[in-house]
């Protein structure tokens, strides 16, 4: 995955998180605060830290 397109996905879970963060009181979610930021945090990290499957020219992975 280009660099680029991690970086927008990066992008879009924080804001996501953050929107998250703002409104939970507000729907009722019961979650702890500390598990909304470890999720986030693994999400981010995961996404740049996990190789992409790639195909040999085999077909095989």
């Amino acid at each position: 995955m280009p660099p680029m397109i991690r970086a927008i996905l990066t992008l879009t879970v924080i804001v996501a998180s953050a929107a998250l963060w703002l409104i939970r009181q507000r729907i009722g979610l019961e979650v702890s605060a500390e598990l909304l930021v470890g999720l986030t945090a693994f999400m981010c990290v995961a996404v740049w830290l996990f190789p992409e499957v790639k195909k040999d020219g085999s077909g095989k992975r």
